[in-house]
């Protein structure tokens, strides 16, 4: 892009968004003009806010998984009767589970039953293993550091979307109250020039 070129987008681009000095330039132009510079603006600074949201959460669930680590740990439980559901799809590398009635090792050595998620179909006698917390009960096991890694990009893009929605909907309510304004001005206009037209041409 050539300097003459340039200078010329600059003035239209200044002259869109109402900075020009032309004296029909009113007002409600300029107002309208950084309405649409702030609304870029925010729509930038939404990035990094949002990257930030999704590191938050991932450090978070570092914080989390550490403290379960330390506190529980894996154990094999064996079923008490055979799991609900069918063996179909285990095969699949998301088999359908269930809940089913177990026995395990629970805290100070005790044998502890109760609910274990489990593949459908399950027989009894068989084995699973389970996460067991400092209380001696099945939960959730930690997450791992991909699905954390998943979980802060889930949070980030989430974050992201809302900001940029909450955006868009704050200028176009800006712009739609500005149109108001705008209107208003010019019915308040002519309403003072259209009497001196009408005397004229009578």
């Amino acid at each position: 892009m050539t300097e003459s070129r340039l200078r010329r987008w600059v003035r239209l681009t200044a002259r869109r968004l109402g900075l020009s000095r032309n004296p029909l330039c009113r007002t409600s132009d300029r107002m309208e003009g950084l309405l649409v510079v702030a609304t870029l603006l925010a729509a930038v600074i939404a990035v990094p806010v949002a990257i930030s949201v999704g590191r938050s959460a991932y450090a978070d669930g570092r914080q989390t998984t550490a403290s379960q680590v330390a506190s529980g740990h894996w154990d094999t439980a064996r079923l008490l009767e055979r799991a609900p559901g069918s063996m179909a799809g285990q095969d699949s590398s998301n088999p359908p589970t269930t809940l089913a009635r177990a026995r395990w090792q629970g805290a100070n050595g005790a044998r502890t039953e109760g609910d274990v998620p489990v593949r459908a179909g399950s027989p009894a006698g068989s084995s699973v293993r389970v996460w067991v917390d400092s209380s001696g009960q099945v939960t959730r096991p930690p997450l791992t550091n991909s699905q954390l890694s998943d979980k802060g990009v889930a949070t980030a893009i989430t974050t992201l979307m809302g900001l940029e929605l909450a955006v868009v909907v704050c200028s176009l309510l800006a712009r739609w109250l500005l149109e108001r304004r705008r209107l208003a001005a010019w019915g308040a206009e002519w309403a003072r020039v259209a009497p001196r037209w009408s005397r004229k041409y009578h």
